[in-house]
């Protein structure tokens, strides 16, 4: 048997990779496209053609590649059963056709469009706090604050601070816990996980423990007294039969799912875009006074650098990709993050082109049947989160020469700080 591609040096969590795996992504487009990490026993695909292939077969490339590292047993009656099973971005159709269906109704048009002056109304708020001050942490201060109070309001829960820091907690914790996994012939589970010792695994499940306490207590009274917010929905909505579509357990998985997703994908496509864009001052100068090139500009960033490195998947048949055969129940990880440097497609992409005609065909919200849901809300709150933020503080600029530091995450981009400064 011929012994599969592997790319030398390839690391997905050292800081380097992390802070900029560009440069790896354009080794690998040139060296092999679809290589093999046996480190972590998975195979990346990194060119866009592919990428798009692999995400709208699911029923070649399966999403039942994603689960939590197990709790321990004093905790596992508090969690919900199968928890993060049923998430999302774990299941293929059938059964991610009904919750799919239902939780696209919290995310229509019409209820994007009334958000609006909400958004500007927080973002303004959050501005009101550090303007003064001539300096803050955008990411924490300003893009984490925004992405997660907008996603709190649209599920209609509590938005004190004690209760946004817990949310930021909980989704912090998913992440690491989060791990590809795949079972072999005989049913028995596989995964790649990220070294935890009992202690933080034990502290991780016990907040997460904590979380479903709460949103079962959210539900019951939403089962009591519904409203317009997106968990109403999700405990109002109804299947074929006219039966609940989806039980308690499931829907305290979607709202986890919702905040993690609702809370860094949209902060963290801010802050790269800032942070990009202070590297090119003739065109950041320029998306400041030009408010209309915005809407592509949010495209650009995802493309540039979306908040979602990729996506594991799970193969369920022997596959062939670019000429590299892949044996079926292999972990393939698509990336987002390397297709969008595809440079077949996007010529010149570590540069921000405001105008780029082909911004919009970056694959940073997936495609296919696990197309973002979110994606109308996350391009509406980065638009006017951005444009709020120039109108108010023009003058802003990125400190320079400041140490990034990025999650270590297999899945997610999650920058920790950016620290600006302007002019008072």
């Amino acid at each position: 048997m011929t012994a599969p591609p592997t790319l030398a040096g390839f690391d997905p969590l050292s800081r380097e990779f992390l802070t900029d795996p560009f440069p790896t992504w354009a080794q690998a487009q040139k060296e092999c496209p679809v290589f093999f990490y046996p480190a972590m026993n998975y195979w990346v695909l990194t060119r866009l053609d592919d990428v798009l292939e692999a995400v709208t077969d699911w029923q070649t490339f399966s999403s039942r590649a994603v689960a939590l590292i197990p709790p321990p047993p004093d905790l596992a009656d508090r969690v919900p059963s199968g928890f993060f099973k049923s998430a999302f971005v774990s299941i293929d159709p059938p059964e991610h056709t009904v919750p799919r269906k239902a939780a696209n109704a919290g995310f229509t048009r019409s209820r994007i469009a009334a958000l609006e002056p909400e958004i500007a109304a927080i973002a303004n708020r959050l501005i009101d706090r550090v303007e003064a001050s001539g300096a803050c942490d955008l990411m924490q201060d300003y893009c984490y604050q925004l992405s997660l109070r907008t996603i709190v309001h649209v599920l209609g829960l509590d938005d004190s601070d004690q209760s946004l820091s817990s949310y930021r907690q909980w989704t912090e914790d998913v992440f690491a816990l989060m791990t590809p996994v795949v079972k072999d012939e005989t049913g028995a589970r596989s995964s790649v996980e990220r070294p935890m010792d009992d202690r933080e695994r034990h502290d991780r499940w016990s907040r997460i423990a904590e979380a479903a306490d709460y949103y079962r207590r959210v539900i019951a009274q939403r089962r009591a007294d519904p409203g317009g917010d997106l968990v109403s929905v999700l405990v109002e909505s109804r299947d074929e039969h006219g039966q609940p579509a989806l039980d308690d357990d499931k829907i305290i998985t979607h709202i986890q799912e919702l905040i993690a997703a609702g809370n860094d994908t949209t902060a963290n496509l801010m802050g790269s875009l800032v942070l990009y864009l202070s590297e090119q001052p003739e065109d950041f100068a320029e998306l400041k006074r030009s408010p209309a090139l915005l809407e592509n500009a949010v495209e650009e960033g995802m493309r540039r650098r979306g908040s979602s490195i990729g996506m594991f998947r799970v193969t369920t048949r022997d596959v062939q990709v670019s000429g590299v055969d892949i044996p079926a129940r292999s972990l393939v990880f698509l990336s987002w993050q390397a297709a969008g440097h595809d440079t077949s497609h996007f010529p010149n992409p570590r540069h921000v082109d405001l105008r780029r005609k082909n911004a919009g065909e970056h694959v940073s919200l997936g495609r296919g049947r696990h197309f973002c849901m979110g994606a109308p809300l996350a391009r509406t709150e980065a638009r006017i989160g951005l444009q709020t933020l120039f109108e108010r503080i023009p003058g802003l600029e990125v400190v320079p020469e400041q140490s990034l530091e990025f999650a270590p995450t297999l899945n997610v981009s999650m920058l920790r700080s950016l620290h600006v400064r302007w002019q008072r």
